[in-house]
């Protein structure tokens, strides 16, 4: 038995809701990792299949492991009662159905280490599971300002893969409740101003995609909340108007079933300028899909 630590350096939160098929693998790649100094606390969500038996089963072999029992209350308040019981500043997420390469949490805290001001370290993700449900990745994002620009019309990280600074969390008001299945999404935009995002384009967690994810199950509840939080990231990234937030939102994403190219003319020359940070990957990014769009006219 690996014993307990006095002062774990990470909090690792994972929430379980009956997840019984890929739970076992889930924690293990946990367990398995060459950073040893964390504490693995897992939310058991009212789980009725044998996700309650195979966690107990765990928590008798390692002491890192610590089980917080729940009524079935939903993904947001389940995080937000792991970050309130950690024991550390630094939280990082998982999901029960994924699997983190051994040297995840070595690789993490190694970048974080570097940067004083990080609030944030995310990574890329080798995407495992039904084949039908597996989309093409897109660029992964490296500075902030191509980051915010994303943040404009969806969610460029993958929430089981962050580290994030606890005191961050809550400064930038934790997950809300009302953005139940796009809590993460939410509160990026929210965490952004606070500090640095790290990211490491390696693909460090195996981000599994199948029938039951959340994702598939809520596609259409989270359209509708990702139109709103990317309105909302539009105005306080760009200072624009509430009228103007929404069309930035239809030229990036309209856009691609045909739109007049205007509007995304209008977004690139008259928005993107006022992006509260800049950098040359964003502008890449803008230069790129411009071309795509021209070449669609």
């Amino acid at each position: 038995m690996i014993p307990a630590l006095k002062a774990p350096l990470i909090s690792v939160i994972m929430p379980v809701w009956n997840g019984e098929k890929y739970l076992a693998d889930a924690v293990e790649s946990i367990l398995n990792q060459t950073f040893e100094e964390f504490e693995f606390l897992i939310l058991d969500d009212g789980s009725t299949d044998a996700s309650s038996e195979i966690l107990g089963e765990y928590e008798k072999k390692d002491a890192r492991i610590r089980i917080i029992r729940l009524e079935h209350e939903g993904i947001v308040l389940a995080l937000n009662r792991g970050v309130e019981e950690a024991d550390s500043n630094w939280i990082a997420r998982m999901d029960c159905d994924d699997i983190a390469d051994p040297r995840r949490f070595e690789k993490q805290m190694a970048a974080i280490g570097k940067s004083p001001d990080a609030v944030l370290c995310h990574t890329g993700v080798r995407v495992i599971g039904e084949e039908q449900y597996i989309a093409t990745q897109q660029r992964f994002p490296r500075t902030r300002a191509f980051l915010a620009a994303r943040l404009c019309f969806g969610c460029p990280i993958v929430h089981p893969t962050v580290v994030f600074s606890r005191k961050a969390f809550y400064e930038a008001g934790s997950f809300l409740p009302e953005q139940r299945h796009a809590e993460d999404y939410g509160l990026w935009g929210r965490m952004l101003p606070l500090g640095d995002f790290i990211g490491i384009p390696e693909p460090l967690l195996s981000f599994r995609v199948h029938a039951g994810s959340i994702s598939k199950q809520k596609a259409e509840i989270q359209s509708e909340l990702t139109a709103d939080i990317a309105h909302r990231h539009c105005r306080l990234f760009m200072n624009l108007s509430e009228r103007d937030s929404a069309r930035v939102f239809s030229a990036i994403r309209d856009s691609r079933r045909g739109q007049k190219i205007k509007e995304w003319f209008w977004f690139v020359f008259r928005c993107l300028p006022r992006m509260r940070w800049q950098s040359a990957e964003m502008w890449a990014w803008a230069l790129s899909q411009t071309l795509k769009r021209m070449k669609k006219e």
